[in-house]
C-alpha cells in the first residue's frame, strides 16, 4: 500500500469517527521499522501512529487497513476518555474499533508474517538512503538515524534521554485497570539538525 493512500485513508477514518460523534485530532502517520512483535503502535503523548514498513509493503490492503483502524481506535479512546486512567484494549477501545469497521480483535490474525529481525552491519547501515526528510523525526539515536538514511555529523554532541517503559503488561476487562511493571531506559539522542544524508554508493 502506498503511504499517500494510507494517509488519505487515515484522514477519512478520522472524519468518519467525528461523524459518529467522537472528538478526534487526526494522528500523524509514520511508516518505519517497528521492532519486536508489534506491527504498529499508537504514541499517546505525541498523537502518532507508527506502522511497520515491511507490513505496509507486503501485507494485504485489508490487513493494513484493519491495523490502521486498530491504532486510530486507541487515539479515539484516549482523546475521548473521561478518567485519568490510560485506555488500552478495554470497552472504549473495542467500541471505537467496531465503529470504524474493525474486527475489535487485539492481535493481528491475518496471513502476513513479520520477517525476523536481522542485525545490519555498520557498512550496511551507512548505505541506507533517506526516504523522508530528516525533520520528519524530532530525535533519534545514532543507529536510528542510520536506519533512516542519515548519519550524525562530526563534532555533534547528543543529549541523554531517560524514559520509562512498560514490562509484563496485562489488562483486566474494563478500561483503566491496567497493571504494569515499569522499567527505565536511557539513550543518547540527536536532533534532525545534527544529521546529514548518507552518501550514495559509488560517490
Amino acid at each position: 500500500m502506498i503511504f499517500a493512500d494510507l494517509e488519505k485513508e487515515l484522514m477519512k477514518l478520522a472524519q468518519d469517527a467525528r461523524d459518529k460523534g467522537y472528538t478526534v485530532t487526526t494522528p500523524e502517520l509514520f511508516v518505519d521499522p517497528v521492532y519486536g512483535n508489534k506491527l504498529a503502535y499508537y504514541q499517546h503523548a505525541s498523537n502518532k501512529i507508527v506502522i511497520h514498513d515491511d507490513f505496509v509493503e507486503n501485507g494485504t490492503p485489508e490487513e493494513v487497513e484493519n491495523t490502521l483502524k486498530h491504532e486510530l481506535a486507541h487515539a479515539i479512546a484516549e482523546q475521548n476518555r473521561t478518567t485519568k486512567k490510560m485506555v488500552w484494549h478495554g470497552e472504549a477501545w473495542k467500541l471505537a474499533h467496531e465503529q470504524l469497521g474493525g474486527n475489535s480483535e487485539r492481535y493481528h490474525a491475518g496471513q502476513y508474517q513479520k520477517p525476523a529481525y536481522v542485525k545490519k552491519t555498520m557498512k550496511e547501515l551507512y548505505s541506507i538512503q533517506p526516504k523522508h526528510p530528516a525533520d520528519r523525526w524530532e530525535t533519534g539515536t545514532y543507529k536510528q538515524w542510520l536506519s533512516r538514511g542519515y548519519h550524525v555529523m562530526k563534532g555533534q554532541k547528543g543529549q541523554l534521554k531517560v524514559w520509562q517503559f512498560v514490562g509484563q503488561e496485562f489488562e483486566k476487562d474494563t478500561d483503566g485497570e491496567t497493571h504494569t511493571g515499569l522499567s527505565t531506559a536511557r539513550a543518547i539522542v540527536f536532533e534532525a539538525n545534527q544529521v546529514e544524508a548518507n552518501e550514495k554508493k559509488g560517490e
